[in-house]
């Protein structure tokens, strides 16, 4: 059971240090930057499939990486990615002559794949680990809740 409290831990410091901002990048896109609705619904259907392309990339090279190895890396990819999300916001890109589209299909394409890869896949298969018998089914639930929340 430590493994599962060290878990829930580290969930709990994720989400302070790491906040997200869904729903202002959402007000972001479509008032400031002009993205269509359409537009919107075409990146979220590029980060679905980037979901499943991070998924078939971890079960063919990275079911025999070390978990913790997978995190670190995964944190300093979110690093990144949010950076360049920072970036965006600030409008650095049109400094750079980088167009919005490009900027927001890299960083959605690229986070949304290296965080399935990188993140999620190793921490479920983590959390299948860790789960003793007779009661995956709450565990399960609980971590994966802890993990959303």
């Amino acid at each position: 059971m430590k493994e599962i409290y060290f878990v829930i831990i580290f969930f709990v410091l994720r989400g302070i240090l790491n906040p997200s901002f869904e729903e202002f990048t959402y007000f972001f896109l479509l008032n400031v930057l002009g993205v269509s609705k359409f537009i919107f619904a075409i990146l979220v259907l590029i980060g679905q499939i980037c979901h499943l392309i991070g998924a078939l990339i971890y079960r063919a090279f990275g079911r025999n990486v070390d978990t913790r190895i997978m995190i670190v890396i995964a944190i300093s990819t979110d690093v990144i990615g949010n950076f360049l999300q920072y970036s965006l916001a600030k409008r650095w890109n049109l400094e750079l002559e980088v167009s919005d589209m490009f900027m927001l299909l890299f960083t959605d394409a690229v986070t949304n794949t290296l965080s399935t890869l990188l993140f999620t896949l190793p921490i479920l298969s983590l959390f299948a680990k860790i789960t003793p018998p007779k009661i995956e089914g709450t565990i399960f639930a609980f971590l994966t809740g802890t993990l959303n929340f």
